[in-house]
């Protein structure tokens, strides 16, 4: 199971790495410690947010074994009446396996009281919920045009008489390809697709390794925050506004605990502790040693440029293009048969 994880859940994370220096620094870089406080942002919103608060905090909020945003508030809705529609049965007890709030916990108890007397805090409830899934929506329809046209445009440095709306239509096929065969079911899917997210993952970390060695081993400093607060006092607002783009590296993170119905906890946390993680880690660590000691380049193709010209990905870069959309779109359709059950 840890295995088929690999395959559906990481491959959109697997690839972050192609597009999140390259949006960051997209007019350039201004100071050379610039790499090394986005670096330091990059590797504890990564630790703190996907790895901290996903993988080994809000994964345990499930419902039975389901997460997501209906999930939650299917769970929510058995213990408090908050539901606007009334749907408390005694049957709820045991549909469950989850303990009771105890009445001996006062914070516990004043909020289940407020959520079922207040007509406001139901609906502020109900919306957040709606709000919630229409983000999720929003990230399975975007997350996988612009990580498979990020990795396709790194075909331009093998063939670069290719135009744009060529490097378009290719990127068009491979969705409507992949998308083709979603009808095979997560199993056959990830086992299919875990070998692929496994030699892209070894390859991009063999590659962050090679740099961060050849280049800038001092690059490691950037586990130290300082350089943070470094960087945001030397940007000021234009280091508050490239947080958008920095913060794409755990985008589609909240897929992890939207898949959780096709895994199981643990096996989530351990491919991801001892797979993804040092694997990603490494690319955006080898990507920033390369890139302070070539301040001068085009940005825009960061990653490809900083790939070692022994190093050759040209088989594995359109796979990895592909395989990029597999998470946001399972976590769509596991929404959609969590939404169906639950009216049936």
């Amino acid at each position: 199971m840890g295995f088929q994880c690999v395959g559906i859940l990481y491959a959109d994370l697997g690839t972050s790495p192609l597009y999140v220096f390259s949006n960051t620094f997209k007019y350039g870089v201004g100071h050379k410690d610039d790499v090394l406080g986005v670096l330091s942002l990059i590797i504890y919103s990564f630790l703190l947010f996907a790895m901290v608060k996903i993988i080994f905090i809000a994964l345990y909020a499930n419902d039975d074994g389901d997460g997501g945003t209906f999930a939650l508030y299917s769970l929510i809705s058995r213990y408090a009446r908050v539901a606007l529609i009334p749907n408390q049965q005694a049957e709820d007890d045991l549909v469950s396996s989850h303990r009771h709030l105890s009445a001996t916990r006062r914070r516990a108890q004043w909020m289940k009281n407020l959520l079922e007397t207040s007509k406001p805090a139901k609906l502020t409830l109900f919306f957040l919920t709606i709000f919630a899934t229409a983000l999720a929506i929003s990230d399975c329809m975007l997350t996988p045009p612009i990580s498979v046209l990020s990795a396709v445009n790194g075909l331009r440095l093998r063939a670069p008489h290719l135009t744009t709306d060529q490097i378009v239509w290719i990127t068009v096929g491979i969705l409507i390809l992949f998308f083709a065969v979603q009808h095979l079911g997560t199993d056959k899917i990830g086992y299919t697709f875990a070998p692929l997210v496994v030699v892209w993952l070894l390859l991009i970390a063999g590659i962050g390794l090679y740099n961060l060695i050849k280049y800038d081993i001092g690059t490691l400093r950037a586990f130290n925050p300082k350089y943070i607060f470094d960087y945001f006092r030397r940007n000021k607002k234009k280091g508050w506004v490239s947080l958008g783009e920095i913060l794409l590296c755990f985008t589609g993170t909240e897929a992890l605990f939207a898949d959780l119905g096709y895994f199981s906890i643990k096996s989530i946390q351990l491919s991801f502790s001892f797979g993804l993680l040092p694997s990603v880690l490494l690319t955006y660590i080898g990507q920033a040693a390369y890139l302070r000691t070539h301040m001068d380049m085009t940005i825009s193709n960061a990653f490809f440029n900083s790939i070692p010209r022994h190093f050759v990905l040209a088989d594995v870069r359109p796979r990895a293009s592909g395989f990029g959309h597999r998470k946001p779109s399972h976590g769509l359709m596991r929404l959609r048969d969590y939404v169906t059950s639950a009216n049936t």
